[in-house]
């Protein structure tokens, strides 16, 4: 499949990606099967989470933070899978979807990186909480304008609960901010697309835009190539949140992928196939942006 030809037939690229989706379709299903695999969540070194809540939640703000915080990290990976498979869609169309790959990448890494921020199975339940408040203080900034009572009810609720568990909760670190995305995709995310390059098209930049839609209009496949990273973006955040949820709970992947197999009627494979799996097309992109076919020539312009 990745040969000397590879890189300069919009078929074979094409061909590429329908292949490559349908690992990305497995690695989103994973996050779902691995978010709703069990309901009795465990936070490691706790022996009853129920305990904790009844320590320091309370009816009059956050009945139950410690179990609101893995719900939380729990909605993460499936919205993440969610942008993902939005992705997995587009790529499958007759023509790449520039902008809205890029949107949706954007979209599984933010979800991701407060889905890693989250589940982290090394900080410890006071952290745990203290940084799903964060998330939801953080939160208040873009529903200022709306008003919307039931969200400014729940961001109340965290906001009291703050301020009643404060002496309860002395001595834990200071946690990281969560208000800044490109922060937290930056600092989980080594391997990440540069943040200004998900944002030009999704900001609509005119450099970006004019000469993406004029190299689709010269049939080179460099805005395919652009899909396709943008794809293989969201596929390799998409995994790394699904991983880091598996840790926190103490899941074993291979009876997560199990239970995909039989929910989805999919071949069951390992967890080590399916990484190979990402691997090949973590080579096949790398290998297209290495031979990405741009046309800068002036003439025939484009008719549009």
């Amino acid at each position: 499949m990745i040969d000397e030809n590879f890189p300069f037939s919009l078929e074979s690229v094409r061909e590429f990606g329908a292949m490559a989706t349908g690992i990305g379709e497995a690695v989103a299903h994973f996050g779902l099967a691995a978010a709703n695999f069990t309901q009795l969540y465990c936070e490691p070194g706790v022996e009853s989470m129920d305990a904790i809540d009844a320590e320091v939640g309370s009816k009059a703000d956050v009945e139950g933070p410690l179990l609101s915080a893995h719900r939380l990290a729990k909605f993460y990976v499936i919205s993440a899978g969610d942008a993902l498979l939005s992705c997995c869609e587009l790529i499958r169309k007759d023509h790449p979807m520039h902008i809205g790959s890029a949107a949706l990448a954007r979209t599984a890494a933010e979800h991701a990186s407060k889905a890693m921020f989250l589940a982290d199975p090394e900080i410890g339940w006071k952290a745990r909480v203290l940084r799903a408040h964060e998330l939801f203080k953080s939160s208040h900034q873009e529903y200022k304008s709306s008003n919307e009572e039931g969200a400014t009810k729940l961001i109340e609720e965290w906001r009291k609960w703050h301020l009643r568990t404060r002496p309860l909760l002395t001595g834990v670190t200071r946690q990281p901010s969560a208000g800044n995305n490109r922060g937290l995709i930056e600092r989980y995310f080594d391997q990440a697309l540069a943040y200004e390059e998900l944002s030009r098209p999704t900001h609509g930049n005119a450099t970006w835009l004019t000469l993406a839609v004029i190299q689709e209009q010269k049939g080179t496949n460099y805005t395919w190539c652009a899909t396709l990273r943008n794809f293989c973006f969201a596929m390799d955040v998409c995994i790394a949140a699904s991983d880091r949820l598996c840790a926190l709970w103490g899941l074993d992947r291979e009876a997560v992928l199990t239970r995909l197999g039989e929910q989805y009627s999919l071949p069951v494979s390992t967890w080590k196939q399916l990484n190979e799996a990402c691997d090949w097309v973590r080579v096949g992109v790398k290998h297209l942006s290495a031979n990405v076919t741009v046309d800068f020539s002036e003439d025939p312009q484009p008719p549009r």
